[in-house]
Formats: C-alpha cells, structure tokens, sequence
C-alpha cells in the first residue's frame, strides 16, 4: 500500500469523526448494525437450546432489552394482534408513542411475570425483599445500568454520550421492525371473549419464512 494513503473521511480507521455529520453518520451506521444484531438475536430466542437463549438474549442487552426474551415468549406468543400486546402497533398509531408503548409495557409485563412466579413460589406473604431481588426484571436494569456506568468510567464521556445515541437510535430501528411486521392487524373475538387462533395473516412478515412463521 502507497505511503501516501490517507484514511481519512472513512468510518473504521483510528480517527475519531470531526463534524457533526460525520458523528451522526458513524453512530446510525453502528446503531443499524446493532439493531440488525438484535433481531438476529430474536431468532435465536426462538431456539431450546439454553446458549443460543443466552447470545439472544446478550445480543438485546446493548439497546437495554434483556427482558425481550421473558416478554416475546410469554406475553407476544399469546398475545400478537389484540390490544394486551405492546408490541403489536394499532391503525394510524404514530411510531414513536408505538415505541414508548412497546418498551414500557414489556418491561411492565415482564415484572408481573415475574412477581406472579415469585408469589407462586413463596407466597402471598413474600417480603419485598424477595419481591424484588428475586424478581429477573430488576436485574436485567442491573445489567443495563451498570453496562452504560461501566462505559462512562471506563471509556469516558464521549463514549457514554455515543452510547446513548447508539441505544436510541438501535431502538428505534428494532422497534420499527415490530411496527411494521404487525401494524394494523388485530385478532377476532367469538362471542365467549375467545381470540382466534394465531395465522399467518396476523404477521405482515409471514412470506419471509418457507415453512415456518415466527411472530
């Protein structure tokens, strides 16, 4: 390679972007990246097998979705396309009140998943130190806050504030994906409050798989 090679003006090489544009551009690129890995990590949540549960679930850790797991197979399975799930978008819904719908609710969700278990399993009268640190929901924020804590002390500020940046717009990618594979599409009701059974028609995305719909 010639001696007078410059690296400058391309995104991987040991400078850091010098303008705003340059910033925004290094951090959607990383932060599409990111998502991209996310939904790869959907699939693997799909798997039985508890390491492939794991990397899914690792994968979603960086934009601070560790409870996707507990949500996707226990609230989204159940219930896509009715109005009890988050995740699935309503007709003319703007995306962003979407976004903060879907990530509220399955956090919410997924702490009553949980307390339902603990109670379950220890009874009505846990002590509210059970409740909470036996609870998965309150250490996955663990994960999350001390994931972008370890970068501020580590890598510093700049690397904090990219961080975030990279986690909103990584959610905002991953998000649009539930968005528009379920927007506008809700289950019937019989006459008894009964939905009926989950199709092929209550995912926009059922032609991207030969065999097999994932929702």
């Amino acid at each position: 390679m010639s001696e007078d090679y410059n690296p400058k003006g391309y995104f991987f090489n040991i400078e850091k972007p010098q303008t705003y544009s340059d910033y925004f551009g290094f951090t959607l690129l990383l932060a599409f990246f990111g998502a991209l890995n996310a939904v790869v990590g959907h699939e693997l949540i799909h798997h039985k097998e508890s390491h492939n549960k794991f990397l899914g679930t690792y994968a979603c850790s960086r934009l601070m979705s560790c409870n996707f797991l507990d949500e996707h197979i226990k609230g989204h399975h159940k219930w896509v396309s009715t109005l009890e799930d988050p995740a699935t978008s309503r007709k003319n819904e703007p995306i962003y009140s979407f976004i903060v719908r879907s990530i509220y609710g399955s956090k919410t969700n997924v702490w009553g998943y949980e307390s339902a278990r603990i109670t379950k399993q220890y009874g009505e009268d846990a002590n509210l130190f059970i409740r909470v640190f036996c609870n998965k929901s309150f250490w996955y924020e663990v994960i999350h806050a001390s994931y972008i804590i370890g970068v501020y002390y580590f890598l510093g500020w700049e690397s904090f504030k990219f961080n975030l940046c990279y986690i909103a717009i990584g959610v905002y990618f991953f998000e649009t994906v539930n968005y528009i594979e379920h927007y506008g599409i809700l289950r019937k009701k019989d006459t008894n409050g009964v939905y009926e059974s989950i199709n092929k028609m209550h995912s926009w995305n059922y032609l991207s798989g030969a065999t097999i719909v994932r929702l």
